[in-house]
């Protein structure tokens, strides 16, 4: 399912690592309800799922403001920032089992280049705090998470 989703899910959000914003920025011009609210208005969202308030997702957003207007924080679905999203199901020598791969959208479709690999997400964020430059051009391999 992760695969057949990803592949018709626009990407959306222009928000780091890949992109121009951070989260604060997607807050002020209406956050996660608003973003919400534009997927369901748009047919990314079932409507009609409960949620834990006793009410449907369409229920909750009824209420709540859209995004604010001029924004580019969160792009059109008909101009995204990418035509798919950024899940991949990676299949290969590294990981024969299969694994998840987020593509954040300046890779492109495809990769060719020496893999970091590393056993948990800490032991990453030490090398990169060490000598970010180290892992310029690798593809970064978290293993155990």
């Amino acid at each position: 399912d992760f695969k057949r989703l990803s592949a018709t899910t626009p990407f959306i959000a222009n928000l780091k690592p890949s992109g121009k914003y951070v989260m604060e920025d997607l807050h002020t011009v209406g956050g996660t309800p608003a973003v919400l609210k534009y997927m369901l208005e748009n047919g990314y969202l079932h409507g009609d799922c409960m949620t834990v308030t006793g009410k449907t997702i369409a229920e909750n957003l009824a209420e709540l403001p859209g995004l604010m207007p001029g924004q580019d924080v969160i792009y059109p679905f008909e101009t995204p920032v990418k035509p798919t999203g950024h899940i991949a199901i990676l299949e290969g020598n590294l990981a024969p089992e299969g694994s998840v791969g987020k593509i954040t959208g300046k890779e492109g479709m495809r990769f060719q280049g020496p893999a970091r690999c590393f056993d948990a997400e800490e032991d990453m964020m030490a090398a990169v705090a060490a000598d970010h430059e180290s892992l310029r051009g690798c593809v970064v391999v978290i293993r155990y998470e």
